[in-house]
């Protein structure tokens, strides 16, 4: 059966075209794609023309690289050497130029990257990154990807080794880099990622000045430094703007500084895609983005993905809630907003009049969006919550497109609101609304089951929104069941009612039964409170597996 079986996939394998075979061979690492080779002339041919080199140290991690008998030190010069040559015989085979090379050292690998010798009394400085991508045979290398996945083996690369002349993709995953000359050069780069490296603003404007086709930078978990932080007063901030005039795609995501402040304004005028990942606020890194020129009668910028949390310094008796408007300010012309947030939506919450007119631009902050996501916990126990969505529904008056995913917030917070605080927010939603209250259904609390009782949201069931007179059409709701007349109940009823032109209604309680039971409910309340709407108008779905978009 096993002779069988290896004869049929040797045969399918014989079936295969030679270009999808050097397609294989291209994702192959170099050790392993040399001994398939030797089973097969024409898998030898294949794999010298496919135009990858992908070197991996694990290829590596067997008896003839490893070390015999005792060590004088923690890094195999023996592995280290035995990975060199590899890459050197691996660059050297090929028959073809290479366009793309994946060096990869993992974690455990013993491999030095920045020294070479027997013992520590004869070991010298060698960097063995830079020694590889240096090679002849690799200098027209037009996708690089470096990964030296070492806590204390950090490598570090200076952007003048780099093949720059027809580079098109650089991944540089946990490396340092180093001074770039200024006059570096990269004509053709247009991907430039960066995970975990350490690289100065100054060397990194550098970079971004020599490559003028530069559309997608992406900057994760990265460190940024400065170059004077040594002789700095670590209370100085110092500012920088980043310019990036043909970025459409840019990622900042989980980046750090170092322990001098820094104020980073993103100069972007093309920028269609921005992802953020990272405290709304943070003392030593301020992230801003320069509006885009007022000159554009139809802006650039299409999706806003913001992943926000509490910084780690985050000040229980520093307000968060201005800060937050403030920073989503910087993308107001956005038609796709996704707002995922890791701490009680409560805290954002604008009550007063003269909040929302400074902070929400009078009411027409997102005058652009489309497209509006929320997922975030709430304090069933406060009327903040669904004050902070009346807050976003006023500031986008065209949204047509509308995903909440809320839970409550049943975790411990980083946070403490005192009982006196929220009595004055509560007071001041009360004086907010002028008017006799009806009873407010608690949000958690117990309930007699009528999925018919009034929604009273405060800053929400008695104000006017725009988007739901002409523009909605698309709501879909992401909760827990937890009582019949539960938090996604009443903004089920509440959409059902106010929302005028509402095509389309998809609905997730969790245990996937809710919308099997709801639809002739929410029929009766569109069309008991909604002349302009027949009952065929609104069709209840099962939710989406993916987002609106």
């Amino acid at each position: 059966m096993a002779d069988a079986a290896g004869g049929r996939c040797r045969t399918c394998l014989s079936d295969l075209s030679d270009d999808l075979l050097r397609h294989i061979l291209f994702f192959t690492p170099a050790k392993e794609a040399a001994s398939t080779s030797v089973l097969s002339r024409r898998w030898r041919s294949l794999w010298r023309t496919s135009g990858a080199v992908n070197l991996d140290s694990r290829s590596f991690n067997r008896d003839g690289c490893s070390d015999q008998g005792p060590q004088d030190h923690f890094y195999s010069d023996k592995k280290r050497e035995a990975f060199l040559a590899g890459a050197e015989k691996a660059l050297a085979a090929t028959q073809c130029t290479v366009r793309r090379l994946t060096f990869i050292v993992e974690e455990g690998s013993r491999i030095d990257l920045m020294n070479r010798g027997e013992s520590w009394s004869e070991r010298k400085p060698h960097n063995l990154v830079e020694a590889v991508v240096s090679s002849p045979a690799a200098r027209r290398v037009e996708e690089l990807h470096i990964q030296t996945n070492c806590i204390n083996n950090r490598c570090t690369l200076s952007f003048g080794s780099l093949p720059s002349e027809v580079l098109r993709v650089l991944r540089l995953v946990k490396c340092s880099l180093g001074a770039a000359p200024p006059d570096a050069a990269f004509p053709r780069l247009t991907d430039l990622h960066l995970q975990e490296c350490a690289v100065s603003v100054v060397h990194l404007q550098r970079a971004i000045d020599g490559s003028p086709q530069l559309s997608t930078l992406h900057l994760k978990s990265a460190y940024i430094t400065q170059e004077e932080e040594e002789t700095m007063d670590r209370h100085t901030v110092r500012s920088y703007s980043l310019r990036c005039p043909a970025v459409t795609d840019l990622v900042f995501a989980d980046c750090k500084s170092s322990w001098n402040k820094i104020g980073l304004e993103v100069d972007a005028p093309m920028l269609q895609y921005f992802r953020y990942k990272g405290p709304v606020q943070r003392t030593n890194l301020r992230l801003s983005l320069k509006p885009q020129p007022s000159s554009s009668s139809v802006p650039n910028l299409i999706e806003v993905d913001l992943q926000l949390h509490l910084s780690n310094d985050y000040d229980a008796e520093r307000e968060i809630c201005e800060p937050f408007w403030l920073f989503i300010q910087n993308f107001n012309t956005t038609k796709d907003l996704k707002l995922r947030l890791g701490f009680s939506m409560d805290l954002l919450a604008l009550a007063e009049e003269e909040s929302q007119e400074e902070l929400l631009m009078g009411s027409s902050l997102f005058y652009l969006l489309e497209r509006l996501e929320l997922e975030a916990p709430y304090d069933p126990k406060s009327k903040a919550s669904m004050v902070m969505l009346g807050n976003l529904l006023s500031c986008c008056p065209r949204v047509a497109s509308l995903r909440l995913k809320l839970r409550k917030n049943d975790f411990m917070r980083p946070y403490k609101v005192g009982k006196e605080a929220r009595l004055a927010f509560d007071n001041s939603v009360d004086h907010f609304r002028c008017r006799k209250r009806r009873r407010l259904v608690s949000l958690g609390a117990e309930d007699d089951g009528s999925c018919d009782q009034a929604s009273d949201f405060p800053g929400l069931s008695n104000h006017s929104f725009s988007c739901l007179q002409s523009y909605l059409r698309r709501v879909s709701l992401h909760f827990c069941m937890e009582e019949t007349n539960c938090l996604g109940v009443q903004l089920a009823k509440f959409f059902a009612e106010k929302a005028i032109v509402l095509e389309e209604m998809y609905i997730d309680d969790g245990s996937k039964k809710l919308s099997e039971h709801i639809n002739t409910s929410v029929r009766r309340w569109s069309i008991g409170n909604s002349s302009t709407r027949r009952s065929s108008d609104l069709a209840v779905l099962p939710s989406m597996n993916c987002s609106t978009r």
